[in-house]
């Protein structure tokens, strides 16, 4: 059973907490510890085990950093050094320079350092995946991806850096892990279309947004036999067409994305200290790719929005 600690509990630590417990309950969590500056966060966190302003005394295999992202990188490369695996959300450092440092420090030290890209774990993702690699789509012709969010702006925030690295990735993924050979940008820190051109000669459009009217969360994958699409809120189907004839396809598996890798991430834990093979989702490479793409995007932003 793994040891986990939150490292900040706000709404996503939240998410963690939930899930955590749930894993506990089926006793593949031993104990979970909150630690959070925030009273107000220490105060809501009523399912952990353990509550604390730091880390000093806190017993931890795993640590999740969900902190403001421009803590992560040296969050994770102190605690990686300190003896804990880690999971960090999403990005794992402000600049490509800041992420490969966290991996360097993960193998320096035989630590695992997972990042929160969980839509890879997504169940219409996974079959969606396996179906493109089958050739049940045909030729790959052109990938969609909407997020928009009725939540409002956070200060200092930027939509692409917190909505968009998850599409960047995502899209990647499709293309069999290729790389981006350009990216062009419209829009702001609130709302943004990113248009990754693939070598391939095929062109991903991703549209993220917050302060919208309502909230999507749509996927389109177009192949020359058959598109598919499906809802990100949904977690056991897609609709697959052919001929403008939609059908609906039921996943695999219906489990939540977070839930997933979580167990993933405790699973390659223990194999490690097993002496077992383990593997990151996504790898190291990939991690890195992400990292690159969103903050090349962010340069490309042709407009800052005045608040």
């Amino acid at each position: 059973m793994a040891k986990v600690a939150i490292l900040g509990c706000g709404r996503w630590g939240q998410n963690h907490l939930r899930t955590l417990a749930t894993l506990r309950d089926e006793g593949i969590v031993e104990s979970i510890s909150v630690i959070d500056t925030s009273e107000d966060a220490r105060s809501q966190a009523e399912l952990a085990d353990y509550i604390s302003k730091d880390m000093d005394g806190i017993d931890a295999d795993l640590v999740i950093i969900a902190t403001p992202s421009h803590l992560h990188s040296e969050q994770a490369r102190e605690l990686i050094s300190t003896g804990h695996h880690v999971l960090v959300e999403k990005p794992l450092g402000c600049c490509e320079s800041e992420a490969a440092q966290v991996l360097s420090c993960a193998q320096e030290y035989g630590k695992i350092a997972g990042v929160g890209l969980l839509l890879r774990f997504h169940p219409a993702v996974k079959m969606v995946k396996h179906m493109i690699s089958n050739g049940e789509l045909g030729r790959l012709e052109s990938l969609r991806f909407v997020r928009r969010t009725t939540r409002p702006y956070p200060a200092g925030g930027n939509v692409i850096e917190s909505l968009g690295v998850h599409a960047i990735d995502l899209m990647c993924h499709f293309m069999s892990e290729s790389e981006p050979s350009a990216v062009n940008v419209e829009g702001d820190k609130v709302e943004a279309r990113i248009a990754l051109e693939f070598p391939h000669g095929i062109e991903a459009i991703i549209d993220v947004g917050w302060e919208t009217s309502a909230e999507r969360r749509i996927v389109t994958i177009v192949g020359s036999i058959a598109s598919v699409r499906f809802d990100l809120a949904i977690h056991d189907r897609a609709i697959l067409i052919v001929d403008d004839e939609e059908t609906e396809l039921k996943c695999p598996s219906g489990q939540a994305p977070l839930e997933s890798e979580l167990r993933h991430i405790i699973h390659s834990i223990s194999n490690l200290e097993q002496g077992k093979s383990w593997h990151t989702i996504p790898d190291y490479g990939a991690a890195l790719r992400g990292v690159r793409w969103t903050e090349r995007a962010i340069q490309a932003l042709p407009i800052t929005r005045p608040h």
